[in-house]
Order: C-alpha cells, then sequence, then structure tokens
C-alpha cells in the first residue's frame, strides 16, 4: 500500500497520445511564473538526480532529446517544487501547469504515460473503498463492536486481494509497455512468490529487457529462488537485545518463524496480537520465533517489543531496509515471514493470523 500512495502522490492526468517517433520534445507552461529553472529528473538509488535543465521565460519552457526505453521523469520548479512525474517517450508531449495548483499538472501526448492514466484511474477507486474500509474497522475497534470490527476486517482484506487481482490482470494485459514492468516492480515484487513474478516478467516484450525495471525485476527473482518454498533458510547471526549473538541454524529441531517486523511498522503492530496467541498456543509443542526488526533505534525497538508482549526471541542490527538479514531474504517490505521446518526448510511464507495457526497445527499436532 506505501507504494501504491507513492505512486499515487505524482499521478496527474493524461488524454492524448501520438504515434511513436524518434525521439521527444517536451513543451510546457507554467501560469503566474515568469522566470526561472526547470529540471528534468530521474530516480536514482532513491534520490532524484537532474538529466537536464531549462529556463523558464514568459512562464514556458521546453526540452528535446531521445529516449531508448520509456522511462520515468520528475519535473522540479527552481529548488524544490516538484510539479510533475511521467513517462517520458519519443513523442510530442504537452505540460500545463499552474503555480497555485502544481499537482493538478496535465500531462498530454505521451502515449506510454496513457497506459500509466488507465492504472492510476482504477487503483484511486479502488484505494478509497479500502481506506473506506479501514476506517470503518477502526470505528468498530474503537468502540468494541468486535463482530462488526471482524466483518470489516475481512472485507477489507477482500478488498487488498481484489487489487493485486487488478494490477496482475493489467500488467499481463499491457506486457508491451514499460509500465507493466514499472508497475509489476512496485506493486508485486513484495507481494508475488518468485516463480509467479517469473512467469509475469518472461511474458514482457523483448524490447524491455534493457529497461531498469525488468533488470531488477530479474535480480529480485533470483534473489527470491534463495527463499522459495521448499529452500534451505539462509543462516544468519544477529545480536539480541543483550548483545548475545543469535544464529539462525542453532534453532534447528524447532518449528521456526522468521518474523520481519518494526516498531514504525503499523501493519506489523496489528498482527503482533495474533502471533502473540499462535505463539502461546503452539510454542510448548516445539514452536519458536526469531523476530527480525528493522529499526533504527534500540529504544523504539525495545519498547515496541515490551508494549506488544512479544515474549519470543528478537535480533537486529538496527540498520532499517539495510538490515542485513532483510537484505539476505530480500525483504523489501513488511511484515514479512518465512516458516521453517525442524530442519532449517522453508515451508511456508507471509503466513497471517488463522493461517499461521492452520499451518501449525498441520506440522505440530
Amino acid at each position: 500500500m506505501r507504494n501504491v500512495l507513492i505512486i499515487l502522490a505524482f499521478a496527474l492526468a493524461t488524454v492524448a497520445c501520438q504515434s511513436a517517433k524518434d525521439e521527444y520534445s517536451v513543451k510546457g507552461s507554467i501560469a503566474g511564473v515568469e522566470t526561472g529553472k526547470i529540471y528534468l529528473q530521474k530516480v536514482v538509488d532513491g534520490q532524484p538526480q537532474s538529466v537536464d535543465t531549462a529556463d523558464l521565460v514568459g512562464g514556458k519552457f521546453s526540452f528535446k532529446g531521445k529516449m531508448e526505453i520509456p522511462d520515468i521523469r520528475i519535473l522540479r520548479l527552481n529548488d524544490n517544487e516538484y510539479f510533475a512525474q511521467f513517462f517520458l517517450d519519443n513523442s510530442n508531449i504537452t505540460i500545463t501547469a499552474n503555480k497555485d495548483s502544481l499537482r493538478n499538472t496535465k500531462i498530454t501526448g505521451s502515449p506510454t504515460h496513457d497506459v500509466f492514466k488507465i492504472y492510476i484511474a482504477e487503483m484511486e477507486k479502488l484505494n478509497k473503498e479500502v481506506m473506506a474500509l479501514q476506517e470503518k474497522y477502526q470505528n468498530a475497534m474503537s468502540t468494541n463492536n468486535t463482530e462488526a470490527a471482524a466483518k470489516a476486517k475481512i472485507d477489507y482484506q477482500a478488498m487488498i486481494d481484489n487489487n493485486k487481482v487488478y494490477t496482475k490482470n493489467f500488467v499481463k494485459e499491457h506486457a508491451n509497455s514499460v509500465v507493466s514492468p514499472y508497475i509489476t516492480l512496485f506493486q508485486l515484487a513484495n507481494q508475488l512468490d518468485g516463480s509467479e513474478l517469473d512467469s509475469i516478467a518472461s511474458k514482457f516484450a523483448p524490447e524491455l529487457s534493457k529497461s531498469e525495471y525488468v533488470v531488477k525485476l530479474k535480480e529480485i527473482i533470483e534473489e527470491q529462488k534463495k527463499t522459495a518454498i521448499g529452500a534451505m533458510a539462509p543462516d544468519f547471526t544477529m545480536n539480541d537485545p543483550e548483545g548475545k549473538p543469535i544464529q539462525l541454524s542453532s534453532l534447528k529441531g524447532k518449528i521456526v518463524l522468521v518474523d520481519f517486523w518494526a516498531s514504525w511498522c503499523g501493519p506489523c503492530r496489528q498482527e503482533n496480537p495474533n502471533v502473540v496467541k499462535v505463539y502461546q498456543q503452539f510454542h510448548s509443542k516445539g514452536f519458536e520465533i526469531l523476530g527480525v526488526s528493522l529499526d533504527r533505534t534500540k529504544d523504539d525497538w525495545l519498547k515496541a517489543i515490551k508494549d506488544d508482549n512479544l515474549t519470543w526471541l528478537h535480533v537486529s542490527d538496527l540498520q532499517y531496509w539495510q538490515s542485513a538479514a532483510a537484505r539476505l531474504y530480500g525483504v523489501n517490505a513488511i511484515p514479512q515471514s518465512f516458516l521453517l521446518d525442524k530442519d532449517g526448510k522453508i515451508i511456508a511464507k507471509g503466513l497471517r493470523g488463522d493461517q499461521l495457526a492452520k499451518k501449525l497445527a498441520e506440522v505440530l499436532p
């Protein structure tokens, strides 16, 4: 959901498309601003970097160039006013903005961005329904209406699943557009296992093979093979809150849940009561949990452990998304978990609530 909101934050309307050509021409105007600098940027390692600069003269600016493969670009006015994110392809693109409503900037003329617009429009509708169900759940919980809360939670999960289904169908139907690997990377890569992700990526048009999104997806697919169901769990050693090292392989002989979470992760904290319940039910039968925190400060980590009554084993290197264990397991969204059998083999991934309890009942009768 976080990635969806990031996309929506920059999403802009598009209304026209033109036939492909050998170079791009971007012509823009910003009402209410006569002079300044316009920076054409791309995101590199999570940070925007300028690839071209134009002078704003009489409220107008322009860029020309050539794209080997269409890609996301961002426009920035002067030092810090971002006002457009769009797919730049070799076409005639017009950008119309107003200084008083930069988020309503209109972009026309990019066939690739038109494809993106279709996806964004549908996701906006679906996300409104998701947020309404989330609010309904929170209201029910605040009034101790457990029946209404349970129903809202089921409906919420069904809508999340519906979003995933729509996204998967969309990328399959638009496999010739670079929009599909972009959406797959930022919306599906952290939700699908390696085999399904590989199946989707294999259908992308051959001319997209050099796209950075396709290249990154292939790297993720290879990484996910290391933590596929049936693979031996990669071993690691990390310190507990007292500074004592705990090695994952030392827990062989037990059914182990490697649980990636953090104190700042709302969905993780919401799931913790379910995990506590399961731990209390199955711990005496040979079930253990190794919680791997992606926290940045020890105080926040320890407070969350205490507040949520998490009485199992905990480790962290306090490196946030650079956590060595998270990188080893290809974790780029949390909560995420891996269930290991007594030999250290991965037998399930991403189980929550009743699903986890059901699986444990199978392996620990």
